[in-house]
């Protein structure tokens, strides 16, 4: 694997606009077997891409690095919560953290990013999936105590005062244990 034709490949993920030219880069990187996610993070992040070519990218890099999976899956949940208003879709952000807490359930993590996907301006379908998906999976994560307390913030934003402090001592209570 030359060094020079692994900067170029990561040149193009990071500047070009052409989707034939991403393509035949990425074509490339697993050609010579690059295994560095970080430079597929770039392709991923990369403004020109559609939601279905990031889709494309990141189910193929999944394919060809599965004990890379749940990075991919969390990076693609990261780029569909936080592209630009035209490519806002935080039904596909909940899709890739789903998936990412199923590749790793002990991870709080994508709990936590799940959870932040709740909208607190409209009430979306998605809220009561996001709130079930949460409370439902947290007895799986190690670190239990980070999504107790998030959901007591939740139920405090929402104004549900039992559902908080409910949440909060189950937080303390995990934290005591988790300290030992």
């Amino acid at each position: 694997m030359n060094g020079d034709e692994i900067k170029k490949i990561e040149n193009t993920f990071r500047a070009s606009d052409s989707h034939d030219e991403l393509f035949d880069a990425f074509q490339n990187a697993l050609k010579i077997n690059l295994s560095d996610i970080g430079v597929y993070k770039i392709l991923i992040a990369n403004p020109a891409l559609s939601p279905d070519e990031i889709k494309m990218f990141t189910e193929k890099l999944i394919k060809e690095y599965s004990s890379h999976a749940f990075d991919l899956l969390m990076w693609s949940g990261k780029i569909f919560e936080n592209k630009p208003e035209l490519y806002n879709q935080p039904e596909e952000a909940l899709k890739y953290y789903s998936r990412a807490w199923n590749d790793k359930p002990t991870s709080s993590t994508p709990l936590l990013k799940i959870l932040n996907l709740y909208n607190y301006d409209i009430q979306l379908s998605s809220n009561k999936t996001i709130i079930d998906l949460v409370e439902n999976s947290v007895a799986a994560v190690d670190d239990k105590s980070r999504v107790y307390y998030a959901l007591s913030d939740h139920y405090r934003k929402t104004g549900d005062k039992m559902r908080e402090i409910r949440y909060f001592a189950l937080a303390e209570k995990a934290s005591e244990r988790e300290n030992l």
